[in-house]
């Protein structure tokens, strides 16, 4: 594909700049790192707007690391022209990707020969298990690889090595991973220096400052060596490809180039990947170039606004990351409007099977154990299987009769019918969702029930179509967590609740400020906020007496495994027991996530009238 080609699929509405980061001696937080030309500060601060020359710079070099956001189009574009420009200077380019796990490469080389067209690799990828990624945004990638003759390799070792190596007896681990390997790992340790770059990126910690209290915890260092098992895993196929390259030279000269790919956190500040592959091969220290990959939240047209971005995400010159940062701007509004269509089809699966029997067992034994009572769950009715909620926000929500209570991502319906029985026939209920197959399925429930004042409509949490002040109270459970701008869900919340009105919001938090990076997380989980935003959010928007109530956090929950087996197969669900994110099975996921309810009122002081104060009878 002709690189003006490839140039144009990121240019559109996509605001990018590539600036190099490396300036000189490194800082005193990284003395033990390795650096290309480390004395040479001559790159720091050069700027290549739209991205123009910014391939032909990187591509000169002979080993390429390119730390990568997971599957965001403009890195993927700049990938594309990075390989092209590579595959161009080179006799043969070896691209080593994070996202095929050694066991693989079989089905790689099938894809690769064009025994397999790229659906095919992708189905196959699919079902065996894909390693927590997304093969489709790679597409175009991986077809201008084949079509041009790069040579595609599997980068990590198959995932579940890394849950084992923290459960289990390491040494026979890492005897059994030694399979994968050309040559085996004996030992696995980890600089300092690494271990406080890791922990920085889980954490939120910041880094670069030369006068805060840098120390990182020791929370973080059993996963750690997970990490370090993927990063000396993935380096020693790195290492071994330029062996084999070095071995196959004409005249002693070296042709062959190799195009490394996988999350920023395997190579930010050369630790991880990049240290152990330069340690093996010093000849290339100087000819191999490092980029990583970060968004703004806005365009930085100028160029002072673009150094003051380094700065405060990398403190001053010295501290280098990495060579170059590919820094990109996706517009918000386009961004958000591709998330919310993405939540959207994923629960209009779950709405298209809504109507099948499902384990009412299980919604009961998972809403006894979130404290509902059996009035309650009566009130669900006979479709209670259809439960979605990751809490009971009827707890904090405390609905009385006459009440208007709006249910905010109503889903399937089964807290709005609970909701019903409680603000009884003087009363009134709304569900608002953005998918519209749940909210048929809902709708369809009330009216065959004879719910006449119970009613579902389509509708975005951040844009609720009522009035100004007409509900008493809100409730949402498992939903929020959905929307791209929280703040604004919120506000429109606020807005739309009476003077005194009050909500109860069930929703999943992260207890760290940042995921770990080189996972593929679930959409919800990437859109989850901090639980130590919830309060200073819902404190800006105005509401009062904010309670964060986390007494039931924890996210997994023993049940008999009877119970779990009698599922029905035939429904759709979201992410649960799907193929996609088996990879999460690693993670113990109440170290990162909690389940919390926020509980807040609206000032009787926003009241405009007498009426206001009496809102309803007591």
């Amino acid at each position: 594909m002709p690189t003006s080609a490839v140039k144009a699929s990121i240019m559109k509405n996509v605001w990018h700049r590539l600036i190099g980061v490396r300036g000189g001696p490194a800082s005193m937080f990284f003395q033990d790192q390795i650096y290309p030309s480390t004395n040479d500060a001559s790159n720091f601060g050069k700027v290549f707007p739209q991205g123009e020359g910014a391939s032909e710079e990187i591509a000169r070099h002979r080993l390429v690391f390119l730390g990568e956001i997971h599957s965001m189009p403009p890195i993927i574009a700049f990938q594309r022209q990075i390989q092209q420009e590579m595959n161009n200077s080179a006799s043969k380019l070896h691209v080593i990707m994070e996202h095929f796990s050694f066991e693989m490469q079989p089905l790689l080389d099938r894809y690769t020969n064009g025994s397999i067209s790229f659906e095919e690799l992708n189905q196959e990828y699919r079902e065996h298990g894909n390693e927590g990624h997304l093969l489709e945004p790679y597409k175009h990638l991986l077809e201008d690889a084949r079509s041009n003759g790069v040579q595609l390799h599997a980068g990590f070792i198959p995932r579940p090595f890394a849950k084992k190596f923290i459960q289990e007896d390491p040494e026979k681990v890492l005897e059994e991973a030694s399979q994968w390997l050309k040559s085996p790992i004996v030992g696995l340790e980890g600089s300092e220096t690494h271990y406080n770059v890791f922990e920085s990126l889980i954490s939120g910690r910041f880094l670069y400052s030369k006068t805060d209290d840098l120390a990182p915890t020791d929370q973080f260092r059993r996963i750690f060596k997970a990490q370090l098992l993927k990063d000396v895993a993935m380096a020693n196929k790195v290492n071994h490809l330029i062996e084999d390259a070095s071995t196959t030279s004409v005249d002693g000269k070296h042709d062959e180039k190799f195009l490394v790919i996988a999350g920023n956190g395997h190579f930010l500040h050369y630790c991880g990947v990049p240290e152990r592959v330069l340690d093996q091969n010093p000849e290339l220290v100087d000819d191999s170039c490092l980029v990583i990959s970060a968004s703004t939240y806005d365009p930085l047209e100028d160029e002072n606004e673009l150094q003051k971005e380094l700065k405060a995400r990398y403190g001053d010159s010295g501290s280098n990351p990495a060579d170059y940062i590919y820094f990109y701007h996706m517009p918000e509004e386009e961004d958000e409007i591709a998330i919310k269509e993405e939540t959207r089809k994923a629960y209009d699966k779950v709405g298209e099977s809504a109507a099948l029997p499902g384990n009412s067992l299980k919604a009961a034994w998972i809403m006894y154990s979130m404290g509902y009572s059996k009035d309650q769950f009566e009130a669900a009715g006979s479709d209670v299987y259809n439960f979605q909620g990751v809490g009971n926000p009827h707890i904090h929500a405390n609905i009385r009769p006459g009440e208007k209570v709006l249910d905010v991502g109503s889903g399937l319906g089964i807290d709005s019918f609970i909701a019903t029985r409680a603000t009884g026939p003087e009363g009134e209920v709304i569900g608002i969702d953005i998918s519209a197959k749940e909210v048929s399925h809902a709708q369809k429930r009330a009216e065959a029930s004879g719910l006449t004042k119970t009613s579902f409509q389509v509708a975005d949490m951040e844009k609720i179509p009522l009035p100004d002040e007409s509900i008493d109270v809100i409730i949402s459970n498992g939903a929020f967590c959905l929307a791209p701008n929280k703040k604004k869900a919120f506000a429109e919340l606020f807005r739309v609740l009476k003077p005194g009105g009050r909500i109860s919001v069930c929703t999943t938090t992260t207890k760290m400020d940042n995921l770990e990076e080189g996972v593929n997380w679930p959409l919800c989980m990437r859109m989850f906020v901090a639980q130590k935003e919830l309060q200073p959010m819902c404190e800006e928007v105005g509401f009062d007496n904010i309670i964060i109530d986390d007494t039931d956090s924890a996210m997994t929950m023993e049940m008999p495994e009877e119970i779990l087996q009698s599922s029905n197969p035939e429904r759709n669900r979201v992410h649960v027991g799907g193929d996609d994110f088996k990879h999460l099975e690693n993670f113990d996921m109440d170290e990162i996530c909690a389940r919390v309810c926020v509980s807040a009122y609206k000032p009787l002081l926003n009241a405009k009238s007498p009426s206001d104060l009496f809102p309803r009878s007591r």
